[in-house]
């Protein structure tokens, strides 16, 4: 084994696979389904942290309901060294305001989400970051998102997958609802805690498990939180993260929901984004090597050539933070959550 690729057997790929379906599921019930002792499930994901593809396990929170904006801002670099890189890499992610920071091979060097309440919120930290990195920004560009789907990771299945079911999505025209403060504070908790026990919460937050418990099971009642899940790196385990930047021209409502539809149902996809801005759709793949994703690409242009007017790619290298959550806690590493 190496540093860069972590060899699935069979009984990994079966524990990843039920994390991904709901990372909250205990030790003793993945355990039951991939016929496991619970003792064996818990060596193998310690596992799979310390030297493999899980990075942390995390709460999908639907935030477009508590009235918080995902703003995307990608980066052309010039006259930058990996030291340079890593400082702005480094700036963004200790950001307070930002969700997801990578730096990319293709048609931008730098990506960076923002969680905010507003387009001016945004505007105020592009100029703080203009002001101290301008010399270093050769282009930029900004999207909004609209729709932002999260697929079940199928290539972990061994069994076929029942389409829609396997996908949840959130868009920024659901409904806001109000929550109370100690929902806020158990969100930022388990954004990136996402298997920490309800026990574990309460103590951290002096509350109850009882109340801990009722707060998290209303919110999953109301759609605040989506879902729990395992966080991968799937250069780990041989694939890597490919981004498809696609222009749209334009087509009936008909039209656009088939492209979506279609894109969304392709087994390979992890995250697909509708979005506003200089391109109108975003295409998130794990994938084992980049001819895959041309020919993904290709079937995808063929099919739909009368409303895609061009595709730009990147391909993530290295991904600095990955919080789905503004002012989330970070992962606290106690591990024995049976």
């Amino acid at each position: 084994m190496t540093n860069n690729s972590y060899k699935l057997d069979v009984k990994n790929r079966k524990i990843l696979h039920e994390l991904d379906k709901n990372a909250r599921q205990s030790n003793s019930e993945i355990g039951r389904k991939v016929w496991l002792s619970k003792e064996v499930v818990k060596y193998r994901i310690d596992r799979m942290m310390e030297s493999g593809p899980i990075v942390r396990f995390y709460t999908l929170t639907n935030y477009f309901k508590l009235g918080i904006v995902k703003y995307k801002l990608y980066l052309r670099l010039r006259d930058v060294n990996s030291e340079k890189i890593k400082e702005i890499g480094k700036y963004f992610k200790d950001h307070e305001k930002t969700e997801w920071v990578v730096t990319c091979t293709g048609r931008w060097d730098m990506i960076v989400g923002f969680l905010v309440s507003n387009i001016n919120e945004f505007d105020r930290e592009v100029q703080h970051m203009m002001n101290r990195f301008s010399r270093h920004i050769q282009e930029k560009a900004m999207t909004i998102t609209l729709y932002l789907a999260h697929h079940l990771r199928e290539y972990l299945s061994d069994s076929p997958v029942n389409g829609r079911k396997n996908i949840i999505y959130h868009t920024s025209a659901d409904k806001r609802i109000s929550v109370e403060d100690i929902d806020l504070k158990i969100l930022k908790i388990i954004t990136n805690n996402g298997r920490m026990p309800v026990r574990e919460i309460a103590a951290r937050l002096k509350t109850t498990p009882r109340i801990v418990q009722y707060r998290m099971k209303r919110m999953e009642k109301n759609d605040i939180i989506l879902a729990y899940k395992v966080h991968l790196d799937p250069k780990k385990i041989g694939n890597i993260f490919c981004k498809a930047i696609v222009y749209l021209t334009s087509s009936t409502p008909e039209r656009l929901n088939e492209f979506v539809s279609y894109c969304s149902s392709l087994s390979q996809a992890v995250w697909p984004q509708r979005v506003m801005g200089t391109w109108d759709f975003e295409l998130d793949f794990e994938l084992e090597n980049y001819d895959k994703f041309q020919s993904i690409m290709f079937d995808i242009k063929e099919r739909f050539s009368d409303i895609i007017r061009n595709y730009e790619f990147v391909i993530v290298s290295k991904e600095f933070k990955l919080d789905f959550f503004p002012g989330c806690y970070p992962e606290f590493k106690k591990r024995d959550f049976d």
